[in-house]
């Protein structure tokens, strides 16, 4: 039975408080006891201290959490950091957007670590008995296209070679992160080395890197930095399709777009650790399926795209943005997917049930990403 119950849970997450509950009794939470936290950073409690306050904040809403907090400009910051992993980005720019005003009065909430602010200088990060500052990094770039491999020299971490070698990756990635910001880091950078021997030409500052990544990219640092454009960044993809495979599982599919591609590739793969940071935190992530044979005439394709949109927006309209997120789509040999994720799963199938009811397609169906997870028919035409 218990295997049974797992199946279920896996096909269908219908949970007792999903993600848009969570956000909202949460940021309730917040409110009442914000005022120790901001009280621990006047004092400049140490950090144990602090991480502890943020914890009993954020849990409510996050299984895990990772944050830090500031001040700036007379308001107090909340960072919400992704720690390299994109599943983390959709929720906490979803739990930002939704924070109450009288939260935003006091406290700026702020989605992946901040690239520091150029009139602060040079900075330093200590852990342990390890301290580097930003002056002591020297950087080369490659680009391909809109992406580039990075070489760093660092002397002082050298003795970190290779024994604590991924202490030494931590340090470089974390101060990358305050040179240009997390997400700009974790979205341009395709490759990291850290370098043995110094390189003989002219390198980069760790000052320098923002200005570089936003002149090769021509994008401005606010846009470097806003973590809803990364939401709304779309990648097309084409597969080579299996003719045989009618199945639902997307094995079909010839030509997509994502804004999600990282939990594609991990459901492509067979793998659910994505889906499985969704599910503790009460996210439904999955696609509906539907047939295609009733699209014909020259602009097929055109009518696929249009339908697939129309639906989207008429399900977003009906369930409401606080439960419903478009993440991409894809069209297959027999099936169009449409992706998305489910802040809260009943609302979004129960609006999907009466949209493409009325839409007049045959029928429809609604699968999580894993593979390890059932196909639910939502309906089917008698």
């Amino acid at each position: 039975m218990a295997n049974e119950n797992n199946q279920e849970n896996r096909s269908l997450p219908l949970f007792e408080l999903p993600f848009d509950r969570r956000v909202e009794e949460g940021w309730k939470h917040f409110l009442k006891e914000e005022a120790e936290l901001r009280r621990l950073i006047d004092e400049r409690a140490d950090s144990e201290e602090i991480s502890e306050q943020l914890e009993i904040l954020l849990c409510p809403v996050f299984t895990v959490v990772y944050a830090e907090v500031g001040f700036h400009e007379g308001k107090y910051d909340l960072i919400l950091n992704l720690e390299g992993d994109w599943s983390r980005l959709f929720p906490l720019v979803y739990f930002k957007k939704r924070a109450p005003k009288e939260v935003l009065e006091l406290w700026n909430i702020l989605v992946g670590r901040q690239a520091r602010d150029e009139k602060n200088g040079d900075f330093q990060l200590k852990t342990g008995n390890d301290l580097v500052s930003a002056e002591d990094f020297q950087i080369w770039t490659e680009w391909q296209g809109k992406e580039a491999k990075v070489s760093i020299y660092c002397e002082k971490l050298l003795p970190l070679l290779p024994e604590r070698e991924s202490n030494a990756y931590w340090i470089v990635y974390t101060m990358l992160d305050y040179a240009m910001g997390e997400l700009a880091e974790m979205k341009y950078i395709a490759g990291l080395e850290l370098l043995r021997v110094r390189r003989e030409e002219k390198a980069l500052m760790l000052s320098e890197l923002l200005s570089h990544f936003m002149e090769k990219l021509s994008l401005s640092r606010e846009e470097l930095l806003d973590a809803e454009r990364y939401c709304g960044l779309y990648t097309g993809y084409q597969m080579k399709p299996d003719e045989e495979a009618q199945d639902g599982l997307r094995r079909d599919v010839y030509v997509g777009s994502s804004g999600f591609l990282p939990l594609l590739n991990e459901f492509w793969r067979g793998e659910s650790r994505m889906m499985d940071t969704f599910h503790n935190d009460g996210i439904a992530a999955g696609y509906f399926c539907y047939p295609l044979y009733g699209f014909q005439g020259e602009d097929r394709s055109a009518q696929i795209l249009d339908y697939r949109d129309e639906m989207a927006e008429k399900i977003e309209e009906l369930a409401g943005a606080d439960s419903f997120a478009f993440i991409g789509g894809a069209c297959g040999i027999y099936y169009g997917y449409l992706d998305f994720i489910a802040w809260d799963l009943k609302a979004v199938l129960d609006a999907a049930v009466s949209v493409f009811g009325a839409s007049g397609i045959d029928w429809v169906m609604f699968h999580s990403f894993r593979q390890d997870a059932d196909g639910i028919t939502l309906f089917e035409k008698g």
